[in-house]
């Protein structure tokens, strides 16, 4: 049976060409023109995927995003404004799992789409028990999305266990951006997000890190992050937090 996505726009044009688009790739379309209406399909139809433009005339879609994490993982895509980036970043706080511009030409988000699709899949398929990265005071659970630092443990989303994760297995080196772009989200080169950024803030947040001196985690200017799970308190002054 082909998955289902749910598109949510009340722009009527932009809604066919998509449908069209991933119908075309063996998706099967569900069309709702409010974010209320959205929400009522998603109980009935459970969608393997949501995709919501911003302007809705009902919610907007950060509403959309706050109230289907509530009740549910699906994967969740928002299509935004290009002005609106703080609003990019909150739909990532919220639980969004890609924010795309709303003039991204239809073959380039159906890639974006499949690739959270093959994230989704993954994530149920690839972790087994028993995948633990333990640094001693650090350790990583990936088959129970779980972070314990010092004895205290804190839940992890799927997508925050594996960005930790691709650190951890990395430990002590650089990682590119581009390379976590690939591995964890499955982006092509090139790919314009502050998804990656965001869930690094996320991901000090729970290691307990002070966003402007991290320890655990650092970046690299203009190339990527180094996970530290050892590291003490003072570190090198060519690295800054993002």
């Amino acid at each position: 049976m082909p998955v289902t996505v749910l598109l949510v726009t009340d722009n009527s044009p932009r809604c066919e060409e998509l449908s069209v688009a991933m119908n075309s790739r063996g998706l099967a379309v569900r069309a709702a023109t409010t974010g209320e209406e959205a929400l009522r399909m998603h109980e009935h139809v459970a969608p393997g995927l949501v995709l919501v433009a911003s302007d809705l005339p009902d919610l907007h879609a950060l509403d959309v995003c706050r109230r289907l994490r509530r009740s549910s993982d699906v994967p969740l895509i928002v299509l935004a404004a290009d002005a609106e980036d703080l609003d990019r970043v909150l739909a990532l706080e919220l639980g969004a799992d890609d924010v795309v511009s709303g003039r991204c030409d239809a073959d380039e988000l159906c890639e974006r789409v499949k690739a959270a699709l093959r994230r989704a899949t993954g994530a149920a398929v690839e972790r087994e028990p028993g995948e633990v990265l333990d640094f001693g005071h650090i350790v990583i659970d990936r088959a129970a999305n779980r972070l314990t630092v010092d004895g205290v443990s804190c839940d992890l989303t799927p997508m925050e266990c594996d960005l930790l994760w691709a650190l951890g297995q990395h430990a002590g080196e650089v990682v590119e951006s581009q390379y976590l772009l690939a591995t964890v989200w499955g982006y092509p080169s090139g790919v314009k997000t502050r998804t990656l950024d965001v869930h690094i803030g996320r991901l000090r947040r729970k290691l307990g890190e002070d966003g402007r001196a991290p320890r655990y985690i650092i970046t690299v200017r203009s190339v990527g992050y180094r996970f530290e799970p050892d590291a003490e308190d003072d570190e090198s002054e060519d690295e800054v937090a993002a």
